[in-house]
């Protein structure tokens, strides 16, 4: 079942938020990746277009929201960062043991179920303290 963006996870930054709002949209693609891969039809071009897309993700986002956290002295912005830092460790692993030609759908199952945990706890209970920050 495909996730779906709302307001409880808007942060108050709209490059942020903008963001967000694309990991899910790479999360529903996934979800329908498993879905063509059950049925014999794994797109390895659209993983491919996934892979590049994670990988610039995680470099450029959490940069990005690691800076506003900092600039704007939020409270968690330590808790954010460490956060970010299991993520890619969890990323840099994934790319050893997988790659866009190889992927078994049993490991984009891993990658969407990490994900999906990934938008409803971390942007729900760390991001969205972007909000009240000054």
């Amino acid at each position: 079942m495909p996730i779906q963006w709302s307001s409880q996870y808007e942060v108050g930054d709209p490059r942020t938020d903008s963001q967000h709002k694309n990991l899910f949209d790479y999360v529903n693609r996934v979800e329908k990746l498993i879905e063509q891969g059950k049925a014999r039809q794994l797109d390895r071009q659209e993983v491919e277009h996934l892979f590049v897309f994670l990988d610039a993700y995680v470099n450029t986002h959490f940069a990005y929201e690691e800076l506003c956290m900092a600039l704007r002295g939020c409270k968690v912005a330590q808790k954010n960062k460490e956060a970010h830092n299991k993520f890619l460790e969890f990323w840099a692993d994934f790319n050893r043991t997988h790659t866009p030609q190889s992927i078994s759908v049993a490991a984009l199952e891993t990658l969407h179920s990490m994900l999906t945990g990934w938008l409803t706890q971390h942007i729900c209970k760390i991001d969205v303290a972007l909000r009240n920050a000054t």
